[in-house]
């Protein structure tokens, strides 16, 4: 009896799973009212008749556009009507009088919300107001994350330390994930359940992962575990133990999209963790499944950084002359170095450059060096970045080298991007943006090799 009844609830989850898959593509509807009034300095009749409202899907700048919704108000200044459409998300809003568009905004549409819409004419900017749960859950979460901002400036400036900052980012996590669970549904509530998750990988990683599992069952949030809840398992469990997690994690989403992000994340893990021909089959097993990706810029930037700039291989050769003195590929032979290529102007960079000078100080005794080849066309740029800063490494000089040649050798496609070299010129691991938080394990990798092939004494 108990094998009937455990057949009968898997035959209704998945009548249920699939009712749900084929309704994604029937439309859905929302609610679009309001009132708007037109000032006596422009219109002093009181009749507020004549003012449209047009809600439009435009996929790209040459498509021509769909109407969602099109209203026209009365003489009271009301509208109201059914918009259809076949997502959720962010829609242009179109303000029209006469024939004439006066403003443009912008209008989330979410399946049986109400939204109400008001404001006067000619003023738009300051009195457009838009009603609706999504963009009430929308303005708490702008809220909350701006007081959050004014806290980490104080933080960035040295004034919260220790347990009084752990306590701190303690109650911001909290704060993001009750608009997570209050608002849930709601896109508000997956951006608050990203930034709660994001806090916590810089103090309570543990806590982190458990929020990771809460949110792993949710299309919208299974970023989260294909990239911190990945990290975190290869750095706490090994790298099977990540790949067992992407795997399940694969097996329980019902999005290409994120089939897809999963797929990606498995391929990028396995090539940084040097299993260079198990990430070349499943990036041609991922190109087969979906041959609409397989000319796709990340296809081609991965299919490259396999091909040429995998661990184990050697680093392309780079050259220039500071001071009179050249430094290149060679004359870095027999030293273990990170090599960075960036603008200084941009701001990812700006704000990771302390944690690489702590990273240097800390390293140089075991002999890292750092090496930086800026982007930046101006020597002015480069100049006025170390101006304030200390300049503990080389840094080539603006031109000093071809950008072009650059570029493409390097397969820069973002920056920053890094690369930690070994004493033999060979590629550790390549580290795109935000990746350099792990190079620290990269960097312990080579004193533990180098301290395992010293002699006993």
């Amino acid at each position: 009896m108990l094998s009937k009844v455990k057949y009968f609830f898997i035959v209704l989850v998945i009548g249920v799973t699939s009712w749900g898959c084929s309704s994604e593509t029937e439309p859905k509807t929302a609610h679009v009212s309001g009132s708007f009034t037109v000032s006596d300095s422009i219109d002093s009749s009181g009749d507020f008749s004549g003012i449209g409202f047009t809600i439009i899907k435009k996929d790209s700048a040459n498509a021509d556009a769909d109407t969602l919704y099109h209203a026209v108000s009365d003489s009271n200044g009301s509208f109201s009507g059914m918009a259809t459409f076949q997502e959720k998300r962010r829609y242009p809003l179109i303000i029209s009088r006469n024939n004439r568009n006066l403003a443009r905004s912008g209008v989330i549409l979410a399946e049986d919300d109400s939204v109400f819409i008001t404001g006067q004419l000619p003023n738009i900017r300051e009195t457009l107001n838009i009603v609706s749960r999504e963009h009430d859950a929308l303005s708490t979460y702008q809220r909350l994350g701006k007081n959050f901002r004014r806290v980490m400036q104080v933080a960035r400036a040295g004034q919260l330390k220790g347990d009084t900052l752990r306590e701190e980012l303690q109650k911001w996590t909290d704060l993001y994930w009750h608009v997570y669970e209050d608002e849930e549904g709601t896109f508000a509530s997956n951006f608050a359940a990203r930034e709660a998750i994001k806090i916590l990988e810089s103090f309570d990683k543990p806590q982190m992962m458990n929020r990771i599992r809460i949110v792993d069952g949710h299309d919208d949030l299974s970023d989260l575990g294909a990239t911190f809840g990945k990290r975190y398992m290869a750095e706490n469990k090994g790298l099977d133990s990540a790949l067992v997690y992407l795997d399940s994690l694969a097996q329980i989403t019902e999005s290409k999209n994120s089939s897809k992000r999963i797929a990606r994340e498995r391929i990028k893990l396995l090539y940084d963790s040097a299993r260079v021909d198990k990430a070349q089959q499943e990036l041609m097993a991922f190109k087969e499944k979906y041959p609409e990706d397989s000319t796709s810029n990340w296809v081609e930037s991965m299919s490259y950084d396999i091909n040429y700039l995998s661990p184990g291989d050697r680093i392309p050769a780079f050259q220039f002359s500071q001071n009179g003195k050249i430094i290149s590929r060679d004359s870095l032979s027999g030293k273990h170095y990170i090599l960075e290529v960036t603008r200084l102007s941009n701001q990812m960079y700006q704000e990771q450059f302390d944690r690489t000078v702590v990273i240097h100080s800390i390293y140089k005794n075991y002999g890292l060096e750092v090496i930086t080849l800026p982007l930046d066309e101006s020597q002015v740029t480069i100049e006025a970045f170390f101006e304030e800063r200390v300049k503990p490494w080389p840094v080539a000089d603006a031109k000093a080298f071809d950008r072009k040649d650059l570029l493409k050798k390097f397969n820069i496609r973002l920056i920053p991007t890094r690369f930690l070299v070994d004493e033999n010129g060979q590629i550790i691991r390549k580290y795109v943006g935000n990746e350099f938080k792990d190079v620290i394990q990269g960097i312990q990798k080579i004193i533990n090799k180098d301290n395992s092939e010293e002699p006993a004494s």
